[in-house]
């Protein structure tokens, strides 16, 4: 009986993994600027989710009549719901993670631009009053006009 699941669940994971590997594929496309055939994506949607709503029925079937085990396909469909719901959160998660760090890596690229622009602003008012009180001294001196001549 294990066997058979197995088998079952493991046509399924490669079925799914086909699936995502071509919206992966479809993904790196679009972002090439290649465009995608809507006909075939279409074709490719409907088919994987017959494919899956007839894996979920056959194997409903063989657990339900087949083993004589209607109890055991409740516990697969909450088992099932569980492994989503944890998959959905941790996606979640990592999405967040995600978000974070891109926040964290935006707030130092400004903090870093901000403390250049002060830096550059200080450089450049020290620079006019040290020229300032150059002049100043100069005109002090009475050598303002021998220096602008």
């Amino acid at each position: 009986m294990g066997g058979a699941l197995s088998k079952f669940f493991k046509g399924h994971a490669e079925l799914e993994a086909s699936h995502e590997k071509a919206e992966a594929q479809r993904e790196d496309n679009q972002k090439k600027g290649i465009k995608d055939d809507l006909a075939t994506q279409a074709i490719d949607n409907v088919m994987y989710l017959r494919q899956t709503k007839q894996f979920y029925a056959d194997l409903e079937k063989m657990v339900r009549w087949e083993m004589g085990m209607p109890d055991m396909w409740r516990d697969i469909v909450e088992e099932y719901q569980r492994l989503l719901d944890q998959k959905s959160e941790q996606a979640a998660r990592e999405l967040h993670e995600k978000r974070v760090k891109a926040w964290q890596r935006q707030r130092l690229k400004n903090q870093i631009l901000d403390r250049v622009l002060e830096t550059v602003v200080v450089v450049f008012v020290v620079g006019y009053l040290i020229c300032l009180l150059w002049i100043i001294s100069l005109h002090h001196r009475g050598r303002l006009d021998t220096f602008l001549s």
